[in-house]
């Protein structure tokens, strides 16, 4: 159930939520992870809230730490690894991760000659450049 690509998101989001601790979609998304990373550590026997908290967001190292315990846990506990990819949906949302999770990635790079570049993930509705085609047949 917990797959790779998942753990890499939820990698991606604790570090985003770590760093961005200092806004206040960071804040909600940082307390709400350590809310569900202390829920796990009281029902776990192997662990004590001494082994994940607290964590200094501004702590790479610390964070480290908590991403991997969390990771570990959803390994063990499906239920765990539900509530954990549901806040990583969430999270990523409030922090503005979503295109980064979703695999997208545009690139214009190097010596790239290009006139008009779009880059985007999902696009509903149209695009435009302020102008209307001409049709192909058109005398002008």
């Amino acid at each position: 159930m917990f797959d790779a690509s998942t753990a890499q998101a939820v990698a991606v989001v604790v570090t985003a939520a770590a760093t961005g601790a200092a806004t206040e979609a960071g804040r909600e998304a940082w307390m709400s992870l350590l809310e569900l990373a202390r829920r796990a550590v009281r029902c776990s026997p192997r662990t004590s809230d001494g082994d994940v908290l607290p964590v200094d967001p501004q702590d790479p190292a610390q964070v480290q730490v908590l991403a991997g315990l969390i990771l570990e846990e959803a390994a063990r506990n499906d239920d765990f690894a539900v509530a954990l990819e549901s806040w990583t949906h969430v999270a990523s949302a409030r922090l503005g991760l979503a295109s980064r999770l979703s695999g997208v990635h545009n690139e214009v790079a190097g010596n790239a000659r290009v006139a008009t570049v779009i880059q985007a993930d999902t696009v509903n509705g149209g695009i435009s450049f302020g102008h209307s085609p001409l049709p192909a047949d058109s005398d002008a």
